[in-house]
């Protein structure tokens, strides 16, 4: 709680951003995450309807630094796009909640009845998805630096990225320690997970704006980085099968991104939407 507070963005030149040209699927893959990161306080009401987040003294507190934080990561990419020229609708939040998926509607009903049916254990699989979540965003934000080259999406992706390690940590360590002590919470976490389990801004995002962005961000099952997440996640007691990601690009067919994707246009005199 002490160490939390907002990205800072205030020696950000906004006046840089237009000078250097993105293609269109990173302007995409941008947008995408604006979407993603704005959208976490709908994500709460599960968290603060647990027993942990009532009884456990370390467990609200973050919550509210966390949603805070991620709040301010969602306008930091909004001041992004809005310097580069691009419009985004005030009402942008209300669009998505009202359009988000038969799945995700269904995933908050089966967490409300699955943490009144498990209380105890429950919190185990919110800490296991977070850290999933928390990781690839994390990884995300390198990929998004080093396939565009700008920059000023290179200073907030790298202050953006301190917050989200740190997030990591949390759910990482709380994961752990709950697996540790429960057979039954791994058990639960992995039936959850083998369900419902989609990547980070499934739900409110269209399939093509997932598939879209694991292929600019992580080249689908063509590359490396999705194993390493999901290496990662494997340390975890009891999550050694966990290789759900890979599964979900194979599943949908998303491999490596085209080289005209990622290139770098470089510096120009006026925005792209221009």
């Amino acid at each position: 709680m002490e160490g939390s507070g907002r990205v800072d963005l205030s020696d950000i030149v906004w006046e840089d951003v237009p000078k250097h040209r993105l293609t269109p699927e990173a302007l995409r893959t941008v947008k995408y995450f604006h979407q993603t990161e704005s959208f976490t306080f709908y994500y709460l009401k599960g968290l603060m309807e647990t027993r942990a987040a009532q009884q456990e003294p370390e467990f609200a507190p973050f919550l509210c630094a966390w949603a805070y934080e991620e709040e301010f990561h969602g306008r930091a990419f909004l001041k992004f796009m809005e310097a580069y020229g691009e419009s985004v609708r005030d009402d942008y939040r209300g669009l998505a909640f009202s359009g988000r998926t038969i799945g995700e509607r269904i995933d908050e009903a089966g967490q409300t009845a699955l943490s009144m049916v498990f209380p105890d254990v429950w919190p185990a699989t919110h800490m296991v998805w977070g850290a999933i979540q928390e990781l690839t965003t994390y990884h995300a934000y390198r990929q998004l630096m080093d396939r565009t080259g700008h920059p000023v999406l290179k200073v907030i992706c790298e202050r953006i990225m301190k917050q989200e390690l740190k997030h990591f940590a949390f759910y990482y360590q709380q994961a752990r320690k709950r697996f540790a002590d429960s057979k039954l919470a791994q058990k639960i976490a992995r039936g959850a997970l083998t369900l419902a389990w989609t990547p980070v801004g499934d739900g409110m995002s269209s399939k093509d704006d997932v598939s879209h962005s694991l292929s600019f961000l992580f080249d689908g099952h063509d590359g490396d980085g999705i194993k390493k997440i999901e290496q990662r996640i494997q340390t975890l007691p009891g999550m050694e099968w966990f290789d759900l990601f890979s599964r979900y690009v194979e599943k949908n067919g998303i491999g490596k991104a085209p080289a005209a994707w990622l290139d770098h246009p470089g510096e120009c005199a006026a925005p792209a939407a221009e």
